[in-house]
């Protein structure tokens, strides 16, 4: 099974964040925000074990695997 894998700049963090993803349709969502009107993703992260949101533009990529 492919991995993947969204980046995007987090705001609140202060830099560009990479995590892993699950594309399914259960575990993620896009609304656009009241305030600034832009376009965000919602989506569930594993190593936090709850939801997290993206501001646009994120990129959503397939990991790839480490060549020995």
């Amino acid at each position: 099974m492919q991995e993947h894998i969204i980046s995007y700049y987090s705001k609140s963090d202060g830099k560009r964040i990479i995590r892993p993803y699950n594309p399914h349709h259960e575990m993620q969502y896009e609304f656009v925000a009241k305030g600034s009107g832009r376009l965000c993703k919602r989506y569930w992260d594993n190593s936090k074990d709850g939801l997290r949101t993206a501001n646009c533009p994120w990129t959503i990529s397939i990991k790839k695997e480490i060549k020995k």
